[in-house]
């Protein structure tokens, strides 16, 4: 995998963009993770989209990085890209942020853009952090949406429901368990304007919130 990343063949680097999927199955297996999954016929494995999800643990990154077969980009905090070696690694296959700077923020997504252009999906957890409180959801973020009107790329939601539960900020070992993993179908990208922004972002809200609170009241 490493070599791939040197080598700077654009064949070999797409290849590397399995190695998530392959990693992120073997853990959930590992740790006694059963992902039950629904909406997957909502997407096709081949095409490109902005795939948006919910951010309620470490574990999130992993699933879906596991869960999602396309080939893809995420926008990772930026701390984490100054650890030795692993650092570097990610360095070649994300897109570091520092998420409280919004011009950090904004250069990030114009050089995810550059790297859509490329044919990569998107992965981003819409809220900007990962949700420690009682309520469904945070606030999104405009970044998503902003993307999808101005590349005219789908938005496929994404819902993770147990996540926080089977492993916890303050808790050092994963729990085993079941986590649901429930895709939605795409939303279609509008006409690039401040107020489409605004509304395909609502519309995204909207959807994961139903389907979150549904999962609640049947688990």
């Amino acid at each position: 995998m490493y070599l791939f990343l040197l080598s700077g063949n654009k064949k070999l680097y797409h290849i590397t963009h399995h190695f998530p999927t392959v990693i992120g199955r073997i853990s959930a297996f590992l740790w006694g993770l059963r992902i039950v999954e629904t909406g997957r016929e909502h997407f096709d494995k081949n095409k490109q989209y902005i795939f948006v999800g919910n951010h309620r643990s470490f574990i999130d990154a992993i699933i879906s990085g596991g869960f999602i077969y396309n080939p893809k980009k995420f926008i990772g905090k930026a701390e984490i890209l100054k650890w030795p070696f692993l650092g570097f690694i990610l360095r070649k296959l994300y897109i570091p942020v520092h998420r409280e700077d919004k011009d950090s923020r904004k250069k990030s997504m114009e050089l995810l853009i550059e790297k859509m252009k490329e044919g990569y999906s998107m992965v981003v957890f819409s809220e900007g952090k990962t949700n420690t409180t009682d309520e469904p959801l945070l606030p999104f973020k405009d970044g998503a949406y902003s993307t999808s009107c101005i590349t005219n790329i789908a938005i496929v939601p994404f819902v993770m429901y147990g996540a926080d539960h089977l492993w916890p900020r303050n808790q050092i070992l994963i729990r085993p368990g079941k986590l649901f993993l429930d895709f939605l179908p795409p939303v279609m990208p509008l006409e690039n304007t401040e107020e489409n922004v605004q509304i395909q972002k609502q519309t995204v809200y909207e959807q994961m919130l139903e389907v979150y609170l549904t999962r609640a009241k049947k688990v």
